[in-house]
């Protein structure tokens, strides 16, 4: 059984290597073959075909096809600009093809290293590739430079969990792919953070901060914001609701 670790960042000793690297030891205690690679290392260009989906494979080295066919399962890790994962990991995503997709157990982390915001948005990018190429991916891991140390510590569960689903593997009902979307999106609806916008963003990271900085001047009148974020959106006040987070946020963020 083998567990592929796929890098999209170009910092080797990175934080999402070091994600990665996390997940990875969670399967290697599964008994699991790891095996880590970095998308730098790879001939991989922006897609420019003009034809559709099917020119991908011109626009990446194919290796990386067959290193993914080879896998059992996999994870794969990218940092987040402007909330969306970086461009070279969306280029993989793009052209990459994988013959025995269906039902691949997967793992997805997005870590937002900067200010955090699209630590949301970045991981569900990495879940839409997922869900139309029809893996069976596990849940979402997004990251901050908040919550590293509490992701760290809780990846090697992720990579467990994802070995055992290699060594059990379940494609997805159906002769062909047309015929798999019910069950698709079924699962998929099922997993956290797919659904979250940038209200749930704030509120996360707000929430973080707040864990985070207690000796903050500011924390008090931080903690408050946040109260009345909750309060806010229990009532379904999203808008007003994130003003408030926006607000805590802003009081912790720096210093």
């Amino acid at each position: 059984m083998i567990v592929l670790g796929i890098v999209g960042s170009p910092r080797r000793n990175g934080r999402t290597a070091a994600l990665v690297d996390a997940a990875l030891l969670g399967a290697c205690n599964q008994g699991a073959e790891t095996r880590r690679i970095f998308l730098a290392d790879y001939d991989i260009r922006p897609f420019g075909g003009q034809g559709g989906a099917e020119e991908g494979v011109r626009f990446v080295a194919p290796e990386l096809g067959a290193l993914c066919a080879q896998a059992d399962a996999l994870v794969l890790g990218a940092p987040v600009y402007f909330g969306d994962i970086n461009g070279l990991t969306k280029d993989f995503m793009d052209s990459v093809r994988i013959p025995n997709e269906n039902g691949k157990p997967a793992l997805g982390i997005a870590i937002a290293g900067g200010s955090g915001k699209g630590l949301y948005s970045g991981v569900q990018s990495i879940y839409h590739w997922f869900y139309h190429r029809q893996m069976r991916a596990i849940d979402p891991t997004p990251a901050t430079r908040f919550s590293m140390e509490d992701v760290l510590a809780a990846l090697p569960a992720s990579g467990a969990r994802l070995a055992q689903s290699a060594l059990n593997p379940q494609p997805f009902a159906g002769e062909g792919r047309e015929d798999r979307w019910a069950e698709l999106v079924a699962h998929y609806a099922a997993l956290p953070y797919l659904r979250c916008d940038p209200v749930d963003e704030f509120l996360t990271l707000a929430e973080q901060l707040v864990h985070q900085k207690r000796e903050h001047p500011a924390w008090e009148q931080a903690y408050e914001e946040l109260h009345q974020a909750r309060v806010l959106l229990a009532r379904d006040e999203r808008a007003q609701a994130g003003r408030h987070a926006v607000r805590a946020y802003d009081l912790l963020v720096q210093g």
